[in-house]
């Protein structure tokens, strides 16, 4: 059995830009709701694809908090150990 860490995360901490092309690149993705892999080849992929403050959110996602995967609601709420962005 595979145990994985998510952390739900508003979707204002995600740059406005890159908000936009979300869709494009979550694994799950609706209208508001998009699930990414915090994975390192991952992240190499997200920033290929132009979402640089994505990729350097997720590795602190990884790295302090061990998370596997990031669900960014807009209903869910903010941090201020994370950048928020006003959009």
């Amino acid at each position: 059995m595979e145990i994985t860490k998510l952390i739900t995360l508003s979707t204002a901490h995600l740059h406005p830009l890159e908000a936009e092309k979300i869709d494009e690149f979550a694994y799950v993705s609706n209208k508001e709701c998009a699930l990414v892999n915090t994975a390192p080849e991952m992240r190499d992929f997200y920033y290929q694809g132009g979402l640089v403050c994505l990729t350097e959110l997720l590795k602190v996602l990884q790295e302090k908090y061990q998370a596997d995967y990031v669900l960014f609601d807009p209903d869910a709420n903010t941090t201020d150990e994370l950048k928020v962005y006003d959009w």
